[in-house]
């Protein structure tokens, strides 16, 4: 290979062959596999751009075999993209730290390729070409990358394989990228992809609409214009009837895709999309018909949402911003009956994970039922009463999927159906078919989830049915879990002397660790389910139960000891102990809550248990263990205090695994079970908390959603040890200001509630900072810092109703009241300032809620005392 155009390459030169190698990498025998693996990783580590551009070289070069082309290709990928978002960022910086020249040769080696007469070989270039696309015009670089695809597609018709292959490269772009620079190329884009929809190469017609899915999102100015949208669903349309069946799944999913960003422009189609969605339910492939029903489920979607606003904008006296067409109610009377058809085509040994047409009409219904409410009934329930005992099990399962699937939506209509149809489906948890069997245990399982007062005259014989359905296959059984788990949680009686379960209440959890322990269990997910409606029962368990956790308790400790000495033979023997373990340490948490104090003479047991559980090198381990120790924290209070030494490492570890962000978010909210359990002896330990806690704050690629709990976790540190908290004051508060200051842009809710989230961080981080001073005489710390919490508070007051959050406001005049009663005179002329009264005033005027009412009166009464 030549690297003359590239000077920053002939300093270093390679001397293996790279075909024979990336052969070598693809043998059978791992050995030789392995061998050539590590010669590719030693020749990236040598020279990267030097690599790059031989792999580049090789994947061009049609002379070379198609397996190592590909390779290649992919290598080439891999080393500039990974899954884990720091990594990424770091095979990113590194392409964009090569020298342009040397970037540029690989580039253009990706798109010549495009034009392969190997599809295999064109799609790797496709991916590679893409990825690098993504990479560099978010840096606003190789812009004219999309000028040379569009240039492929639109003026080589002679080239249908580059057509191809070039509109694979933009769908994969569009799929990722939201910058400036393809939003500036909108335009020749979809005039580009509908070109290529209607192509006579039908490879180059896949392509295209692959590519229109990906790039609809851009297309919203196209849309709002009716000769311009009319084309586009024009072309959609055309592509659902093409003779390729994969052409057709794509276009329906163009469909679905046009229902979800531009439901206000359907009304002009809808006749032409009702026939082309039921004659592709009715006689289609089964991948065709799930997508066309896709699109009805996506249309009941989008109605209900709208729906829910005119009603809360009727509430409100305003009016909505879009208006309910409501197509599916005047489909449903035909679209209605052909899902029912499509639920009686059960495939006869379906997979369990495999998503089927009827499974996706099944789903399609129960949205339908939560769109149009009581008028589903009548629609449904004659074929329910036709089919419910019919001879075929096809016809008896989809009946009580049917009724299972209206279950939610309805309301007065629903109820008398339920009284009169439970015997039936009690008795049906007997049924010789196991798709029956199986979909009557979910039915059951939502009717006690959703309608739990119906239940109550056949609560015997219901229960009898769960109980044995408990002891049937695996999918049964863990639909009979999931009932009970409902029937648990919706009966209430926690803080009850009694209730319908206690009598059976040692029965079920005997059954239950039967369940657990079967030989099968872990398909289905049937222990799991077997431990979550432990939990369930014992959270939810009246009191005249507590009598049983004391031998409980023990019971499950000594499960989790066994799971140390079980024996580690494989992966899979380690993925189920650490399952397990997870699972026991759930059950006693729930112990734990519900116990309290009376876990005391086996917290020692426990927390043996649980040091030994760190010692596991898995993170969801780590994660559900740190839930354990502040539970028992919790219920312990000071006497936690002497497992500090062992724990702290373990908690330390937990705080500093921020790659592992779920772990570290967990480790943040046990520092405030501590604070709470310990008080003042928790500065014994604060020091390093505090610094990690600010070294995570600064931590760019620590995920977002750990910021808010560090920030009011400050809070909860403050209230233990009061005045102590003066020596991190000056650094903390610095941080809570800079993270007050941050912005999102309009129109991003996923960031609104991100920042919403950070303010009531902030102002629960203020508040436990305000009272720990105040309860040790040092409020007059905080003074310094007054005038910018106010007018924070004041920004807050500004801001449009619709993007704070109740739980801001309420924090907000929190803090007000606090700074009042902890600073009084000396805050009187930022309290008494007209934005504030106005502030506390609306806060007691409009819609807050009475939590929100109540502080804010506190707040008001206080400021009135400043004199």
């Amino acid at each position: 290979v030549s690297t003359q155009s590239t000077g920053l390459l002939s300093s270093s030169r390679m001397n293996f062959d790279l075909t024979a190698v990336l052969n070598a990498a693809q043998s059978p025998d791992p050995n030789i596999r392995q061998a050539a693996e590590q010669q590719v990783q030693d020749a990236k580590n040598q020279n990267f751009p030097m690599f790059a551009v031989l792999l580049a070289h090789e994947l061009a070069n049609s002379e070379k075999p198609e397996g190592g082309r590909r390779l290649a290709g992919l290598i080439l990928k891999n080393s500039i993209d990974a899954k884990e978002e720091v990594r990424k960022l770091q095979l990113i910086n590194a392409w964009m730290a090569i020298d342009p020249n040397v970037r540029n040769e690989v580039k253009n080696s990706a798109l010549k390729t495009l034009g392969d007469p190997s599809r295999p070989v064109r799609q790797t270039a496709a991916q590679l070409a893409s990825r690098i696309a993504i990479i560099e015009l978010s840096r606003d670089q190789w812009v004219e990358c999309l000028d040379v695809l569009l240039k492929n597609v639109t003026e080589r018709l002679d080239a249908p394989a580059l057509r191809q292959a070039s509109l694979e490269t933009i769908g994969f772009i569009c799929e990722e990228i939201d910058s400036p620079s393809v939003q500036a190329k909108s335009n020749p884009i979809l005039t580009g992809v509908v070109q290529g929809m209607k192509d006579a190469n039908l490879e180059v017609v896949e392509a295209a609409t692959a590519a229109l899915y990906n790039a609809l999102e851009f297309c919203k100015a196209n849309f709002d214009k009716e000769n311009e949208r009319n084309y586009i669903m024009a072309t959609i349309c055309e592509c659902s009837r093409k003779p390729v069946p994969h052409i057709r799944v794509l276009a329906f999913e163009c469909l679905v895709r046009v229902a979800n960003l531009y439901y206000e422009h359907l009304t002009s189609y809808m006749q032409t999309l009702f026939m082309l969605t039921l004659e592709a339910i009715k006689n289609d492939e089964d991948d065709v018909a799930k997508q066309a029903i896709e699109f009805w489920t996506t249309l009941c979607e989008e109605e209900i949402d709208l729906i829910a606003e005119a009603d809360e904008a009727r509430e409100l006296g305003s009016t909505e911003e879009s208006t309910c067409k409501h197509y599916i109610k005047g489909a449903m009377n035909y679209l209605i009956p052909v899902l029912l058809e499509t639920m009686t085509k059960q495939e006869e040994n379906a997979e369990d994970d495999s998503w089927n047409a009827a499974m996706a009409a099944a789903t399609c219904l129960s949205y339908i039922a939560n769109t149009v409410g009581d008028l589903v009934v009548p629609e449904v329930v004659p074929f329910v009463t036709l089919h419910i005992n019919n001879e075929n099990w096809h016809f008896r399962e989809a009946a009580a999927m049917a009724f299972g699937s209206i279950l939610e939506g309805p309301r007065e209509s629903i109820v008398p159906l339920i009284q009169q149809g439970l015997p039936v489906f009690i008795q049906h948890m007997k049924d010789q078919s196991l798709p029956v069997k199986d979909t009557t245990a979910w039915t059951l399982g939502r009717i006690c989830q959703l309608h739990p007062a119906t239940i109550s005259a056949y609560f015997g014989p219901l229960l009898q049915s769960l109980i044995e359905g408990l002891r049937d296959e695996t999918k049964v059984a863990s639909n009979c879990c999931w009932a009970i788990y409902n029937l648990a949680e919706s009966l209430e009686t926690a803080e009850k002397e009694t209730g319908p379960l206690s009598p059976h209440f040692e029965l079920l959890i005997s059954v239950l660790l039967q369940v657990s322990e079967r030989e099968d269990s872990s398909e289905d997910n049937l222990r799991l389910s077997a431990y979550e409606t432990i939990s369930a029962l014992i959270t939810t368990a009246p009191i005249d139960c507590d009598r049983i956790f004391d031998q409980l308790l023990p019971a499950f400790l000594d499960r989790l000891d066994r799971t140390f000495a079980m024996q580690i033979l494989s992966q899979d023997d380690r993925e189920n102990q650490i399952e397990l373990q997870g699972l026991l340490c759930a059950v006693l948490q729930s112990l734990t809550r519900r116990m309290n104090a009376k876990v005391k003479p086996q917290a020692d047991r426990m927390m043996t248990s649980y040091i030994q559980l760190f010692q596991q090198k898995n993170s969801s381990i780590h994660e559900e263990t740190l839930l354990a120790v502040g539970c028992l924290a919790n219920v312990m209070e000071r006497d936690f205090e002497k497992y500090m030494l062992h724990f702290r490492p373990y908690l330390l570890l937990g705080l500093n695994s921020w790659e592992e962000y779920s772990v570290c978010q967990v480790a943040v909210g046990v520092v405030g079970d501590l604070c709470r359990a310990l008080n003042d002896g928790m500065a014994y330990y604060t020091d390093e908390i505090v610094t990690i806690l600010l070294q995570n704050l600064q931590n760019a690629t620590l995920n977002r959603s750990v910021k808010p709990p560090i920030l009011s976790c400050f809070g909860d540190i403050a209230l233990a040890i009061s005045g102590q908290f003066e020596k991190y004051l000056t650094v903390v508060m610095s941080m809570l200001q800079q993270a007050s200051a941050t912005e999102v842009e309009d129109g991003d809710y996923e960031l609104y509630d991100y920042l919403n989230q950070l303010r009531e961080g902030i102002f629960e981080a203020w508040t436990g900072i305000i009272q720990g001073l105040r309860s040790d005489n040092k409020a007059q710390l905080i003074l310094h810092h007054a005038d910018y919490i106010v007018a924070f508070v004041e920004k807050i007051a500004n801001e449009p109703e619709d993007n704070v959050e109740d739980t801001v406001i309420r924090g907000a005049a929190g803090v007000i009241g606090d700074l009042a009663h902890s600073l009084g005179s000396k805050v009187r002329h930022l309290l008494q300032r007209e934005s504030i009264h106005k502030f506390i005033t609306d806060c007691l005027n409009n819609d807050s809620s009475p939590q929100t009412k109540d502080v804010a009166a506190w707040a008001k009464q206080v400021i009135a005392k400043l004199q």
